[in-house]
């Protein structure tokens, strides 16, 4: 399957690599220099109002990206066109734009909290790197358009898009991240 930009990555259930153990990453950008993504199911210990001053009001949760970049804040939001600078993903999704009216729009109520979702880091992937873990079956590649992700609850993410990898990886949806809680 070729690499698109829109594309998921699933991590296979023997994948046991720390930072992307039984996650599902979204490809923002996909070109011959590399890919960039970010993991949607990793909710970290912080909301916004914990990463940003004059953000009190906003409990909205953060999602470690990937291991690159943790100093620095992303988002990927479905609003594109009324943010400057947005970068189309695919479809209705968009990441990056305008920082200040990101925030003046969240301030107003004019951006909806379920429109968005903050990452610290991102997950990134030097040329050809991607496609020689694919060939390694560390990934599934997985088209996203089916599916809805800013609103998902993060431990329900990873078991649906196994499942789409096949029929096979259907009992390891079902098993908990930590087998001796089963």
């Amino acid at each position: 399957m070729q690499i698109l930009q829109g594309q998921i990555l699933v991590a296979r259930p023997l994948f046991n690599d720390g930072d992307f153990k039984r996650t599902v990453v979204l490809l923002a950008e996909h070109n011959e220099q590399g890919s960039l993504g970010f993991v949607l199911n990793k909710p970290m210990h912080l909301h916004l109002k914990d990463v940003l001053p004059g953000m009190e009001d906003f409990k909205i949760p953060v999602y470690y990206g990937g291991p690159i970049a943790q100093n620095q804040l992303f988002y990927v939001h479905t609003i594109g066109k009324e943010i400057s600078n947005s970068v189309p993903i695919q479809n209705n999704y968009y990441w990056s734009g305008s920082f200040l009216e990101i925030t003046d729009k969240l301030k107003s109520g004019k951006l909806n909290p379920s429109q968005i979702k903050f990452f610290i880091g991102y997950s990134g992937w030097g040329a050809g790197q991607l496609a020689e873990e694919l060939e390694d079956k560390a990934w599934g590649l997985l088209d996203s358009y089916t599916t809805e992700f800013l609103n998902k609850h993060p431990d329900d993410i990873w078991p649906e898009q196994v499942t789409r990898l096949g029929a096979n990886y259907k009992v390891f949806a079902d098993i908990a991240q930590e087998p001796s809680l089963n």
